[in-house]
């Protein structure tokens, strides 16, 4: 048998009302086991490779990388899906960012902190 680890989550009111609806209504048997269902339909449908396939690059071709998936995604962007798009590593694709904001390239949505604009 494979060794279980924790995970934790922060839900909305929404989303926490739904999973137990879901789990009354006999998608699961319990909540926990309804979490790691979807995570498994999840990690199936993105692929795990994809998710720790992350490319070393130097800063400045990761700020060519990102500048160019910025002109090709006009709308707010969060540097979270920018790294797993382009495979680099989330705290290299955040120094981007924060350049890019310093240098007033990108601007900050106003409804979450690290969500920037091309």
């Amino acid at each position: 048998m494979a060794t279980l680890r924790r995970l934790s989550a922060v839900v909305t009111e929404q989303e926490y009302n739904k999973v137990f609806r879901l789990v009354r209504g006999g998608a699961a048997r319990s909540v926990a086991e309804l979490v790691r269902l979807a995570v498994k339909d999840y990690v199936t449908k993105v692929g795990a490779g994809r998710l720790l396939n992350l490319r070393e690059v130097p800063l400045q071709d990761a700020r060519r990388a990102v500048e160019r998936f910025l002109k090709s995604h006009p709308a707010a962007v969060w540097p979270d899906e920018m790294a797993e798009e382009l495979g680099l590593d989330y705290r290299l694709v955040l120094e981007v960012v924060k350049d890019l904001l310093i240098e007033k390239k990108v601007e900050e949505a106003s409804y979450r902190a690290e969500a920037i604009e091309a």
